[in-house]
């Protein structure tokens, strides 16, 4: 499964996290997969020991992962946060500005887009709906501060 980060597109490299059920169950590990419906005060306990998360997307029309990572950085969680499913370029410059580092696409995805696709997704927009989501890789002012400023001028 290709890798994908603002400054690098890679093969995926080593294991699969285990499940947040088995990382629960047990004792030892820094890092987990969870699911799009995990119960984040679950985790919340284990949460400083955990290096690295990925996040489960069952499917590109699937959002709720996004919301998972920015609860998960609010939280306080520093580690890699990535992204892993079928995701689409439109949705990477999103998925950087929820908090994840990076995000693992399956092969199919991949094919179907291509590297400069997502490359090219960070240049796309230049403005972004959210406040508080900007990230330096992607749009760096939001639609209502843009418009203030344009009527300020005025």
């Amino acid at each position: 499964m290709p890798i994908i980060n603002s400054k690098a597109i890679a093969s995926a490299q080593g294991d699969t996290p285990p499940t947040m059920e088995d990382f629960l169950a047990g004792n030892e590990g820094d890092s987990v997969l969870l699911p799009p419906d995990a119960n984040l005060e679950a985790l919340a306990p284990r949460l400083s020991g955990l290096r690295s998360i990925d996040v489960e997307f069952p499917a590109f029309t699937d959002g709720r992962g996004f919301s998972i990572a920015k609860q998960l950085r609010r939280m306080g969680f520093e580690g890699a946060l990535t992204a892993a499913g079928p995701l689409i370029p439109d949705q990477y410059v999103y998925a950087l500005q929820c908090g994840f580092d990076q995000v693992k696409i399956d092969a199919e995805t991949f094919e179907r887009f291509g590297a400069d696709d997502f490359t090219a997704a960070l240049d796309a927009f230049s403005l972004t709906y959210q406040r508080g989501y900007i990230h330096a890789a992607g749009p760096s002012v939001n639609v209502f501060e843009a418009r203030a400023a344009a009527r300020s001028k005025k």
